[in-house]
């Protein structure tokens, strides 16, 4: 073997500064999972269990092996070797059990959806480096669960639930992440390298996380070099950026995340079927979206997201005006403008959150449906007052809603599943029996092709009802300093996800040996 000359590799170090609008509900990652900074928080200086990476592949993180029995109802974890805190403390079964306890107190503040999960759920330690968790029934999603970021049990008891708020280390966080939170004060985040991690180190050694107060003034920080990414400028706020060699300007398309509209089914309009068939062809996706949110939403189709395992591309169907129309006749609404029946006019009112971007494409699905007969009414309304009063209670016609799908591996139930119409996130009170046996075989079959097979029916079901219309993903636009390389996004359900790579990350480099045979 002889050298060869010299060749160029990554080496550690470097700072990246993120903008980050606003600032965090709060550091503790149980508490706010849906805050997108706290999201950001958690995906760089916490760890669980597992990771999910592109959509729904799982990783080892504070776990380095599982295995799943009793047909799916048992899922036993051994810790990595050397695993500690970024306090220096080893981490053990211990700080697993006091953060499932703490998700299963009664007095736990964070999400019910969250503590659902886990509430039944009796956990145990079997040696100093596995836990074991068994479950009443069969959870086929329960493995992307425990990727729920763990906190230390030296710092935490399962008694401290009611108090996590205001708990001294939720404002002084202790995680197991790639990255330490080593100074917070109210202009951002100082985030270091963590050599004690157990999974893959990154190369960068800092990561800064800069509060500011709005877009503009953090595109302002980009462009004078005071940050070096910034997640959410509009398309028409790119032209500039897009045109200097000095920035990378990508995009996300937030899978997970969906803008639907709601139609309900205990509307004695809507009840019919043909209508809400009718209202399905009378949408033009494309059309709206480039309209109202050009460059910021691309258009979606059924339950599940297109970038699952599961999802069926037979709910990608064409707009289709004269169908519509067809359907609404035979419905027996009629009319060339306004249809009626009887005395009844097709009137529905649309609901709306106080959101610039769904109002404009709420108006251009108003003209949409009108153009095929329905008289529509726009009613806005401040979200928290929309979902007390209208969505909560199912006291509305139709809805325009920007919805989180929950678990990236596909468990549709939560938002269509019967048992959740009267007060769970079945907003559009969707009652079917054959697709909730669906649902739940699903839920609780852990070989992957019989679940294929049950949700590839239950997307043939649910287009054929049209309980609703998916109409988009969110893309969100992504800007970097060019000098950062390895910057790769990969698939991102949800903005954090933009950091699932981070250890990949890089800006110095340095020249080594190159051999040759």
């Amino acid at each position: 073997m002889a050298v060869a000359g010299t060749v160029e590799r990554p080496a550690p170090g470097g700072v990246f500064r993120e903008a980050e609008i606003g600032q965090p509900l709060s550091l503790n990652p149980l508490l706010d999972p849906q805050d997108p900074i706290l999201a950001d928080i958690s995906r760089l200086a916490f760890a669980g269990l597992v990771r999910v990476l592109d959509g729904g592949r799982i990783e080892g993180d504070l776990a380095d092996r599982w295995t799943t029995t009793d047909a799916g109802s048992t899922y036993s974890f051994h810790l990595r070797d050397g695993a500690q805190w970024q306090d220096g403390q080893p981490v053990t079964p211990a700080d697993v059990l006091t953060t499932v306890a703490i998700l299963q107190s009664p007095d736990y503040p964070g999400p019910a959806g969250l503590a659902a999960v886990w509430r039944s759920v009796h956990a145990e330690a079997v040696d100093s480096r596995t836990i074991r968790f068994r479950l009443d029934r069969p959870y086929s999603s329960f493995i992307e669960a425990c990727s729920i970021p763990l906190l230390p049990s030296h710092l935490f008891r399962p008694e401290d639930a009611a108090g996590l708020r205001d708990h001294p280390a939720s404002y002084q966080p202790v995680g197991a992440g790639p990255f330490r939170i080593a100074e917070v004060n109210l202009a951002g985040l100082r985030l270091v390298r963590f050599d004690g991690y157990a999974g893959v180190r990154p190369y960068l050694a800092e990561v800064d996380l800069n509060y500011y107060p709005d877009l503009g003034a953090a595109a302002s920080a980009l462009r004078d070099g005071q940050v070096d990414g910034l997640l959410g400028l509009r398309p028409s706020q790119l032209g500039a950026l897009r045109d200097q060699s000095g920035y990378l300007v990508q995009t996300l398309t937030l899978t997970q995340q969906q803008i639907t509209l709601y139609l309900n089914q205990r509307n004695a309009i809507l009840g019919d079927r043909r209508v809400r068939q009718a209202i399905e062809l009378g949408v033009d996706r494309a059309r709206a979206l480039g309209e109202s949110l050009p460059g910021d939403a691309a258009p979606a189709f059924g339950p599940i997201a297109a970038s699952s395992w599961a999802y069926s591309d037979l709910v990608e169907l064409s707009p289709d005006p004269f169908a519509a129309r067809s359907l609404l006749d035979t419905a027996g609404w009629l009319g060339s403008s306004f249809r009626v029946q009887g005395s009844r006019t097709l009137h529905l009112r649309l609901s709306v959150p106080l959101d610039d971007g769904l109002i404009a494409l709420a108006e251009r699905i108003k003209a949409q449906l009108q153009a095929i007969g329905f008289q529509i009414d726009l009613q806005p309304a401040n979200e928290l007052d929309l979902y007390r009063e209208r969505i909560g209670p199912r006291a509305y016609d139709l809805a325009l809603l920007r919805v989180w799908l929950g678990s990236i591996d596909p468990d549709p139930y939560p938002l269509w599943h019967s048992s959740q119409a009267r007060t769970g996130f079945n907003f559009a009170a969707y009652e079917r029996a054959e697709t909730d046996l669906l649902l739940e075989a699903a839920r609780a079959d852990g070989d992957s092709g019989r679940r294929r097979s049950a949700l590839e029916a239950f997307q043939r079901l649910w287009l054929e009802d049209v309980p609703s219309v998916v109409l988009a993903n969110p893309i969100a636009t992504y800007v970097t300093g060019r000098q950062f390389h390895g910057v790769r996004l990969g698939i991102t359900p949800e903005p954090s996800a933009r950091f699932q790579h981070v250890a990949e990350w890089y800006v110095q480099t340095e020249r080594v040996p190159a051999f040759w045979h």
